[in-house]
């Protein structure tokens, strides 16, 4: 949740990101991207992105221009439609009914137009990323794949899911401890702070509410998992809440183009449900 005319009016840049490396086809806006994949006639990687709950104007709230950032470079992104809430972006912005989130999707996967995403369209690869608020709205719509009857059963698997700074309070000011990842994810990746600098961005009304630090994760047995804690080493003492999306940016970029980056944050262990 981002009460905008509260949070800071700049966002810090940390030295720690560096230059973000742009692969391949994730150069290009996402209906231009052309991978491997598509040359080779195998799966095409599509991505859909959720960004932070936000008050007034979204691209003014923490953090929500750094996930615009990097979800126009993620391959072939999947934006809501014209003359949609968010159409203008290259997110979903945080929406507590996900209804039309999951029409868009399925008019995208749907490629022989028969109103179902099954074997006979074309096959993809899906990865989501969502930030903060966007994180669990990320965990509702891939739970939401999981049982909708328009996914056949060999269309329900999401390839990757990045998680970035997840947080969302319950009965307005609690904040959820921990999130179970979706047992329908291949591969889960937390970018996260544990630990708010004293200005953390996500700061407000004095300390009544927040700071958002990312939750933690649970996952299944059969989810590859990895929670990176941006707090757990000095260079990224003043990782905030609004910062974790640049901060994130190269690390994401790499391992959706199954890479593996130098300068990760500690990885923590994470606990199995």
């Amino acid at each position: 949740m981002y009460y905008s005319g509260l949070l800071k009016a700049a966002v810090r840049r940390v030295g720690l990101v560096g230059a973000v490396v742009v692969l391949g086809a994730c150069a290009a806006d996402a209906d231009d991207a052309t991978s491997s994949d598509d040359i080779n006639g195998g799966p095409i990687p599509r991505t859909v992105c959720f960004a932070g709950r936000t008050f007034g104007d979204v691209m003014t709230s923490g953090g929500i221009p750094e996930i615009d950032r990097l979800c126009k470079v993620m391959p072939n992104l999947i934006r809501d439609v014209p003359g949609g809430r968010d159409a203008q972006y290259n997110f979903f912005a945080w929406d507590s009914n996900l209804a039309h989130e999951m029409d868009v999707v399925v008019g995208a996967l749907d490629t022989n137009h028969d109103g179902q995403v099954t074997g006979a369209d074309a096959p993809v690869t899906l990865t989501v990323v969502g930030y903060s608020w966007g994180g669990f709205n990320a965990v509702d719509f891939i739970n939401a794949i999981a049982s909708d009857h328009r996914f056949g059963p060999d269309r329900k698997t999401i390839a990757k899911f990045f998680a970035l700074d997840a947080f969302r309070t319950d009965f307005l000011v609690l904040p959820r401890a921990e999130m179970d990842v979706p047992r329908n994810v291949q591969k889960y990746y937390s970018f996260r702070h544990s630990v708010a600098p004293a200005d953390d961005c996500s700061i407000i009304l004095g300390g009544l509410l927040g700071p958002f630090t990312g939750r933690v994760p649970y996952c299944t047995g059969s989810t590859e998992c990895h929670d990176f804690d941006f707090s757990a080493y000095a260079a990224g003492k003043n990782v905030d809440h609004c910062a974790v999306p640049d901060a994130a940016h190269p690390f994401v970029v790499a391992l959706d183009n199954d890479q593996i980056p130098t300068g990760l944050p500690p990885e923590l262990k994470v606990s199995r449900y």
